[in-house]
């Protein structure tokens, strides 16, 4: 049997004063963990749709020309790095995301190179087949057909086309389903090259070593220094992992800004409405601590008694309110956020991060407030009252 002036005692023997305190503690922990975790699933669906640049990267050549200039080719080509260049073409899909329709590139290359990347990125045929060459045929990853709600022999992209970005002239069909790691489309180069006549011819590099890529991407077109590189932005850009990232934590910027004044907000106002409610049961408990204080316990150790009660109470309920919001995430995960295009991590620990100082501030303002009331407690007047 525990200490009958223990936190765990008090708790059991008045549920009624505590449990709204920790309905509140879980309520907002569940409220700002959900909200930084679908901001950042942002983020999440940008890198997942473009995940592929870890492992290759496009060189696309400004609008000036329709093919990557030869002499910077040659400067990829001569880096000792390098692994292979291919050359390709491209037509678009449209998925649905967060944003809105969503244009994801359908890569046409050779059959050889095809391979060659899908072994590159672990990506292998599950069902149907590969694209046959010059046919308006393609092989999709399970998660875009699943988020396009297609199957094999469905049609992916045509001319009719609504929202987003219409990706061929004439009806593409699906042939077969990829599994894999990465987000990933082929057709034939055969079919891109002759259908999409006036589309720039992009060229696809990868390193003998796949962790060379990142090094190799800032050596010819270094992230926000362009024109510091081997390469001349005035001739190509680099669609590159790192350049990728950049720009999308720039746009997200203000984004992450507002959730944080959001989240500053809401934890000032829970910290604000607890110590209230602090004071309100403390109210209700000043007869308890006058005899308390009456019968020789030091002030320090009553503040430490409701510090002990105060953040058992916070951290019991950041923990529940963590394993809300992760079951709440994880089980709606796939039934209803990703058929969305919102693509979420239930384990995100950056949008539990965000939580952390709810427990702190609300200990704070409690404690505070309820020390405040202690050191200025007599005990003879309310038990004399009594």
């Amino acid at each position: 049997m525990g200490h009958p002036l223990s936190a765990p005692t008090y708790f059991r023997r008045n549920p009624g004063k505590v449990l709204p305190m920790g309905f509140v503690i879980v309520l907002s922990v569940f409220l700002i963990a959900a909200i930084a975790t679908m901001v950042n699933s942002i983020d999440l669906t940008i890198l997942t749709i473009y995940g592929y640049t870890r492992h290759f990267t496009y060189v696309i050549p400004q609008r000036v020309t329709q093919r990557v200039p030869q002499d910077q080719v040659k400067i990829i080509r001569r880096d000792p790095r390098t692994d292979r260049l291919m050359e390709s073409s491209v037509f678009f899909t449209n998925i649905k995301t967060v944003m809105g329709r969503f244009p994801f590139v359908v890569l046409g290359v050779t059959p050889e190179n095809r391979d060659y990347l899908a072994k590159r990125i672990g990506t292998r045929l599950i069902q149907g087949r590969m694209p046959a060459e010059g046919m308006p045929e393609a092989v999709l990853s399970e998660p875009l057909a699943r988020n396009k709600k297609v199957k094999v022999g469905d049609i992916i992209a045509g001319p009719t086309d609504e929202g987003g970005v219409s990706g061929s002239p004439v009806p593409v069909k699906l042939v077969g389903i990829l599994s894999g790691p990465t987000w990933i489309g082929f057709t034939s180069k055969a079919f891109s090259d002759t259908t999409f006549l006036t589309a720039p011819r992009a060229i696809v590099y990868t390193t003998k070593k796949p962790g060379d890529l990142m090094a190799l991407n800032q050596y010819l077109m270094p992230s926000g220094q362009k024109g510091k590189g081997r390469l001349n932005p005035a001739k190509v850009q680099l669609l590159s992992f790192q350049n990728l990232v950049r720009e999308l934590r720039d746009s997200l910027s203000s984004m992450y800004l507002i959730m944080a004044v959001v989240n500053g907000t809401v934890i000032f106002v829970i910290a604000l409405m607890s110590g209230m409610l602090s004071n309100i049961y403390f109210t209700q408990r000043v007869a308890e601590f006058a005899v308390l204080a009456a019968i020789g316990y030091q002030r320090a150790r009553l503040i430490g008694r409701v510090v002990g009660e105060t953040v058992l109470l916070t951290a019991v309920g950041w923990l529940l309110g963590a394993v809300v919001t992760f079951l709440f995430l994880t089980y709606f995960k796939e039934s209803v956020f990703e058929p969305r295009g919102l693509l979420i991590n239930p384990q995100d620990w950056f949008a539990y991060k965000y939580t952390i100082p709810i427990p702190f501030s609300i200990t704070f303002f409690a404690v505070a407030t309820v020390a405040l009331r202690l050191m200025r407690l007599d005990p003879v007047t309310i038990i004399e009252r009594r």
